[in-house]
């Protein structure tokens, strides 16, 4: 019983007719014999072949764990029958019997480099550039050099991809239907959640460090009044906004009628601010925890004393719109007595906590401002923004530094990994690591073209999780990653020097992932504890969950 490679051929040639894949299905047919095997065949494959006999390669795989060779049935399994069995287990299974051969030396392949580099060119090609890179991609020519570097990386990642195989993960708690989450930043198991109906819970958690069992050991609600805004087209008063302060001591909580509440971690009330009469979209502390910025779905900005509730500064750019969209939806703290905000005509506006004309404009994005983040260390502020783009700011100057085309879809998020380097990811599907020295893009991961609607970088830096439209979660290990890039910066460095820039970036490892079991589940929310060992994951329409790594 086999399947010949010119049967399978096939079969792929008609999954991506059925799925409409007519550019792939072209290309397959002018380099096979297809059309010969479509005469024999087309009347007696039926739809979907290709995937039945795949999900069927996946059953048989299951079923050699619950049954021996020699025909007896294998001892019940309770952590295996409590697993939800995919192709990722079924490979991994498939690979702990039969290890992948790594070729060494003159067994090799000799086109393995071929490969590699149109890989890289075809990803390269379809990210828009800066001019002057354009004007050097269109002079490159590939060399001998590049193809050593290539065949080289190639190697590496094809060993790592051997070695760490890619974890399926598990949820340790189920959370209520909730909207959004945050984690203490000093406490690694005390968690907050805003749920749909005017009630936000704090949640102390017991970890037992021998069996890795989450408990819950203390649970506070925080409520606000029902009562909805006079403007508000919303059936419920829900949770919109959640920020901790630096010393995890209060946290505020905001909703869609524009109250803010600040509370004890133990869950008591310490002030009621009611200056904002739409939702909260966001809230920001700064370092220093006396001070915080709001703003609500107006395009008001109000700056807060913390421990007076004084409102400092209230800022209305919506009397100055001519319309009533959105100019963004985050502040940055640039230090602890200045801020940034989404301005007007798109730009980023510079305020000083003490006075109230602004400091100065940010002008380069074309739509609204959706990320702001300062990178403490190096003084620079990342900004991404509905036009696609990412752009980073230097102090003292109004024009961005660095300007980042690629995605095609809103960017719903952008974190600093380092100094050098910068991830995002969109709802175009595709995750990507900036280098910011190089001004281009050096690494990059696309999941099925299946919109990601959150992104978080967690604090050690190290993971970076995406959650999907279809519930999807994926976490990638951005420090293999950063290794990676930073042992070929040196190559990189050279082939610059020789005017042969356009090595392709590398394929982002992934960690690990979970599918959510219910269908029609997109992700809402992720938050990354300050160990960086749990996240906790808000769905659109059922119960939220912690997932420990």
């Amino acid at each position: 019983m086999s399947i010949t490679s010119e049967e399978l051929n096939y079969l792929i040639w008609r999954y991506c007719q059925e799925a409409g894949h007519e550019v792939s299905a072209l290309a397959l047919q002018e380099e096979t014999r297809v059309l010969e095997f479509d005469e024999k065949y087309k009347n007696t494959v039926p739809l979907g072949t290709l995937v039945n006999l795949v999900q069927k390669g996946i059953l048989y795989s299951e079923s050699e764990l619950l049954v021996k060779y020699n025909g007896e049935v294998a001892p019940i399994d309770e952590t295996h029958y409590k697993e939800d069995f995919n192709l990722v287990q079924a490979l991994q299974i498939d690979k702990e019997k039969y290890p992948d051969l790594v070729s060494n030396g003159k067994f090799i392949l000799e086109h393995d480099s071929e490969y590699v580099k149109s890989q890289a060119g075809s990803i390269c090609s379809n990210t828009e550039t800066t001019a002057n890179e354009n004007a050097d991609k269109s002079k490159h020519e590939n060399n001998i050099e590049s193809d050593k570097i290539l065949m080289e990386s190639s190697k590496n990642e094809n060993i790592n991809k051997a070695d760490n195989f890619i974890k399926t993960l598990k949820e340790v708690q189920e959370l209520d239907v909730i909207s959004l989450s945050s984690w203490n930043p000093v406490e690694s198991a005390m968690l907050a959640y805003g749920d749909n109906n005017s009630v936000a819970k704090l949640i102390k958690y017991a970890v037992d460090k021998d069996t890795s069992e989450w408990r819950v050991e203390n649970t506070y609600e925080l409520r606000h009044p029902s009562a909805l805004a006079v403007s508000s087209t919303s059936t419920s008063n829900k949770i919109s906004a959640l920020a901790w302060s630096p010393n995890g001591e209060s946290i505020i909580t905001g909703v869609q009628n524009g109250e803010l509440r600040i509370w004890s971690k133990d869950g008591r009330l310490q002030n009621v601010l009611n200056f904002h009469r739409s939702a909260i979209v966001t809230v920001k502390w700064n370092t220093l925890g006396n001070y915080f910025i709001s703003s609500d779905v107006d395009n008001v900005t109000i700056l807060w004393n913390s421990q007076t509730g004084t409102a400092m500064q209230h800022l209305d750019l919506k009397e100055s719109s001519s319309s009533s969209h959105s100019l963004g939806v985050d502040l940055e703290w640039v230090d602890d007595s200045r801020f940034v905000i989404p301005g007007l005509d798109n730009t980023i506006v510079v305020f000083h906590a003490f006075e109230k004309k602004p400091l100065g404009k940010l002008q380069g994005h074309q739509s609204a401002i959706s990320v702001l983040e300062m990178n403490k260390k190096s003084r620079l502020l990342l900004s991404a923004s509905d036009d696609h783009t990412l752009r980073v700011w230097l102090g003292g100057s109004s024009n961005s530094s660095n300007c980042f085309y690629g995605h095609s879809q809103s960017i719903v998020s952008g974190s600093w990994i380092d100094e050098k380097y910068i991830i995002s990811s969109s709802m175009d599907g595709s995750t990507r690591i900036w280098s910011r020295k190089n001004n281009a893009l050096v690494g990059l991961s696309i999941a099925d073209d299946i919109p990601i609607f959150a992104g978080q970088l967690s604090h050690d830096k190290t993971k970076y999780a995406v959650g999907f439209m279809d519930g999807q979660i994926i976490i990638y290990d951005i420090k293999s990653a950063i290794n990676t890039l930073n042992k070929n910066l040196e190559s990189r460095d050279e082939m610059n020097r020789n005017n042969n820039s356009n090595l392709g970036p590398i394929a982002i490892p992934i960690y690990g992932n979970y599918q959510c079991r219910k269908e029609g589940k997109c992700i809402f929310d992720i938050s990354w504890n300050i160990e960086s060992n749990a996240i906790s994951v808000a769905y659109s329409s059922s119960n939220g969950i912690i997932i420990a790594l």
